[in-house]
């Protein structure tokens, strides 16, 4: 197996099948790191398609100090980021696909199945209701399930800002729901 840098030397030379070489050493590895950050299958396989064109055409920049799949990884992490960054998060409501009713066991029966619908309906009212800053950040964190750093670096924010949104976030849902719930009149 010839090593990375050797490919990499030949790729700068202008052969082109070395290029070949590495992009299937590292399509699948690059491809699953999009698809963690994008969680969508065909943004994914675009954005290791341009990663790696522009890790091609910006190869002489390449220092062989790093591992190659360090620096690949890289470039393709930033297109990632920069495409959440791009995509419209003023989201008016959230998509009732992206809530899912959890299917009650059949011995619970309709009416359990019923509570849980509303129950997601009513998060989804109250997600709905929250101010942008603070929507944008839980839809991220719940229904894309990106990490801290992840959402830090596709909206710009600090790792704290982040972190103190979603608490703020999931408090202003606790509150509503809890204002929701009725209460048992015990006289």
């Amino acid at each position: 197996m010839i090593d990375d840098l050797t490919l990499i030397e030949r790729a700068r030379r202008g052969d082109h099948a070395s290029y070949g070489q590495l992009v299937e050493r590292y399509k699948d590895a690059i491809y699953r790191l999009a698809y963690r950050i994008l969680r969508h299958p065909g943004d994914a396989e675009d954005a290791a398609q341009d990663a790696f064109v522009r890790a091609y055409v910006a190869l002489d920049s390449y220092n062989s100090q790093y591992r190659f799949y360090t620096w690949l990884a890289t470039i393709a992490q930033n297109l990632c980021f920069r495409s959440l960054r791009s995509r419209d998060w003023r989201v008016a409501s959230v998509d009732l696909a992206l809530v899912r009713v959890h299917r009650a066991y059949v011995e619970d029966g309709p009416e359990i199945h019923l509570l849980m619908r509303e129950r997601d309906e009513t998060i989804r009212r109250l997600v709905d209701g929250l101010p942008d800053k603070y929507r944008q950040v839980l839809i991220l964190r719940h229904w894309h399930e990106l990490s801290y750093e992840e959402i830090a670096r596709a909206t710009e924010l600090s790792l704290s800002a982040v972190k103190t949104r979603l608490h703020r976030a999931r408090q202003m849902v606790a509150r509503a729901l809890a204002t929701r719930r009725p209460q048992l009149d015990l006289a």
